[in-house]
């Protein structure tokens, strides 16, 4: 009797913490509607942010809006399809609600959590946290921030960036955070002004180990497939891929396909896509191979290089990242551009995106993808097998006509067209595959 209390009790007490957590309903139903102004004030902030953490005075003063703050709730949510918040801002106080969609059960399907930051001249002070019924103490709320922040961003920077958090002035609109003392350590600060500048890049698969050698052969043979080449004959991006899916499934005879094809997509991405790549993978080439990066030249893919450039980039992204995150910052460059000063929302480019998160996909595929993208691509490879017809796509639309067409990302008419865009990538054959 004994012995089933001993096991009964304390699965009990684990499914009435488990009831009182998860709620029927979410606390946030969605985001705020995602607008070209939802956009920039992103990339404002961001660029606020660093432009603060550069500055290293001894005091650093950062401050958001309530819009702000829920632009960054809906990139959030664009990027992690099962979550969604909303942030609000009153005069000494900063209210923040999320909810997190759970796998079906009986006790609820949606994780609701709140909680209160206050106005406060000595740091960071959290008030009424609560996990759906369940309410938290602050300082176990503490704790848990300040240890999930150091497992994020490690070398203990989260206890360091939370405490050094020495006021809050929360005004009707505004929250204004006094950072102290991060200059004082250069390579603290190196270090964080490094992850804000790549963590909306790099996501689960920032820290997997590349095999340089194997990445420098590859780049190797870039260069050589280039050296075949003389003006005016110039290459595409598909007489780049054939030479170079010949090489992987040569190698692959011996190896491991999924991780030939990532080097061969590594390689391309640091080539023809953006040398920053080797610094963001960690990869570090020697420097006169970098130097000789052709992303630059005019190597077309559909006859554009900015579409070149969209495709590889957004590959090179998926290998570092989740892919819904990769969505998400290419839906978010298209609203830039909408916006006064850029080229205007395109879903060619967007096609380009999605077809080149589409490829790296197939190509990381174990089951059976990796080996056929090498079969279809060695050799001379045509942009038929790959790309999409996109010429008969909208592009080019300022904020105005975007909104007036599309309203925004969640809307009816954009999902169409996203899903149109989505079938014609299906019907390539190198995505026909199981």
């Amino acid at each position: 009797m004994i012995i089933a209390l001993s096991f009964i009790i304390p699965l009990a007490c684990i499914v009435l913490l488990a009831g009182l957590a998860l709620d029927k309903t979410p606390l946030v139903v969605t985001t705020s509607v995602p607008t070209v102004e939802s956009a920039q004030q992103v990339k404002s902030l961001a660029k606020a942010i660093l432009s603060a953490l550069e500055d290293q005075r001894e005091i650093t003063v950062i401050t958001a809006s309530e819009s702000d703050l829920n632009a960054v709730m809906f990139l959030g949510g664009r990027g992690v399809r099962r979550f969604s918040g909303r942030a609000f801002v009153t005069p000494g106080s900063l209210r923040v609600n999320i909810s997190v969609q759970m796998p079906r059960n009986p006790l609820g399907r949606y994780l609701n959590l709140h909680g209160e930051v206050l106005a406060d001249k000595r740091g960071l002070n959290l008030h009424g946290v609560r996990i759906g019924k369940l309410p938290l103490p602050g300082w176990l709320v503490w704790s848990v921030l300040k240890n999930l922040l150091n497992v994020t961003m490690g070398n203990n920077d989260g206890s360091v960036l939370m405490e050094s958090i020495s006021s809050l002035d929360i005004s009707q609109d505004s929250v204004v955070v006094t950072i102290a003392s991060l200059s004082k350590n250069k390579e603290r600060l190196k270090h964080l002004q490094q992850l804000l500048t790549t963590l909306a890049h790099i996501g689960q698969n920032s820290k997997k180990q590349w095999d340089t050698a194997a990445i420098t052969e590859y780049y190797n043979r870039l260069l050589e497939t280039e050296r075949r080449f003389q003006s005016p004959a110039e290459p595409t991006l598909a007489d780049f891929l054939g030479p170079l899916f010949k090489l992987a499934r040569e190698r692959s005879a011996t190896g491991d396909p999924v991780m030939e094809n990532s080097s061969a997509l590594m390689a391309l991405s640091i080539y023809l896509g953006n040398p920053l790549f080797d610094k963001l993978a960690h990869i570090n080439l020697p420097k006169e191979l970098v130097s000789r990066s052709a992303y630059l030249r005019k190597v077309p893919l559909g006859g554009r290089q900015d579409l070149r450039l969209h495709f590889i980039v957004s590959a090179g992204l998926k290998l570092l990242s989740d892919h819904s995150i990769s969505s998400a910052i290419g839906e978010f460059k298209e609203l830039l551009d909408a916006h006064k000063g850029g080229s205007g929302f395109s879903f060619v480019d967007l096609a380009a995106d999605r077809a080149g998160i589409r490829f790296a996909e197939v190509a990381t595929d174990s089951p059976g993808g990796a080996r056929r993208i090498q079969d279809l691509m060695t050799g001379h490879s045509k942009e038929a097998l790959f790309f999409p017809t996109v010429n008969d796509l909208p592009e080019d639309m300022p904020k105005a006509e975007f909104e007036r067409r599309y309203k925004g990302l969640d809307s009816t008419a954009y999902q169409s067209l996203v899903d149109e865009i989505d079938r014609r990538i299906d019907q390539c054959p190198v995505y026909q595959g199981k």
